[in-house]
């Protein structure tokens, strides 16, 4: 049994004598198994700290005392902080919504519903991983060689689906007569700032001090008017 896995097993084992587990967790069977769980519960523990520090800014001291183990065994699994990141940012947009169809929408309640569905989808997903939004600003104020992977790898190719739709959508009058660029540039932001960012909307709309995630957040519908005719 290698070392990193060892030290994993033992672990999972202090956890379940001090009662951080339930008792009825089963502990993977095999070596691929055990790997793969940890590997997952160090992005899971990543995801907060690139999202709330970015890149720079995260510690790599931190996810690996949040996943449980020590910071040198990390390295089995991730060779360096760009590794883990990348991986991080992949299992982030595994869970991109990809709810619109290839097919062009002819009339205008046809345009109207896909495009409702699609802002309504990203939403949704903004709310349950608001780490995405956190990572995408994070990187866009930074620039450079990692933000043209994040949009080689996971932007270009929903922006090449999208386009055609929203044009066909704007031209049957169900979006503004804007362009492309503006339409997702602002959505993006619109949904990524209310859902992703609780804490802006908190400073502004709720009380001193408020604890972000009890002040109530705009309604998806009222964001969804911006957009769509």
């Amino acid at each position: 049994m290698s070392r990193p896995v060892f030290d994993d097993l033992q672990a999972r084992l202090r956890s379940l004598a001090r009662g951080d587990l339930p008792a009825a967790v089963a502990l993977p069977s095999s070596r691929a198994e055990r790997s793969a769980a940890l590997r997952a519960r160090i992005i899971d523990a990543a995801k907060p700290e690139f999202a709330a520090k970015g890149y720079d800014g995260a510690s790599v001291r931190a996810i690996a005392a949040a996943a449980g183990i020590e910071q040198g065994h990390l390295g089995y699994h991730f060779k360096t902080k760009r590794a883990l990141w990348e991986a991080t940012v992949d299992v982030v947009f595994a869970d991109f919504p990809e709810t619109i169809g290839k097919v062009l929408p002819r009339t205008y309640e046809d345009a109207r519903t896909v495009i409702r569905a699609m802002l309504q989808s990203y939403a949704g997903y903004c709310i349950a991983c608001p780490e995405h939004a956190r990572i995408v600003f994070n990187e866009a104020s930074a620039g450079g060689e990692r933000l043209e992977w994040l949009v080689d790898r996971h932007i270009r190719k929903r922006i090449a689906v999208l386009e055609p739709i929203f044009k066909a959508a704007r031209d049957r009058g169900a979006v503004a007569a804007t362009s492309f660029e503006a339409f997702f540039v602002s959505f993006l932001a619109t949904f990524g700032l209310t859902y992703g960012v609780r804490s802006f909307h908190a400073a502004i709309f709720g009380p001193p001090g408020a604890d972000p995630e009890q002040v109530a957040p705009i309604a998806i519908e009222d964001l969804i008017a911006l957009f769509v005719k």
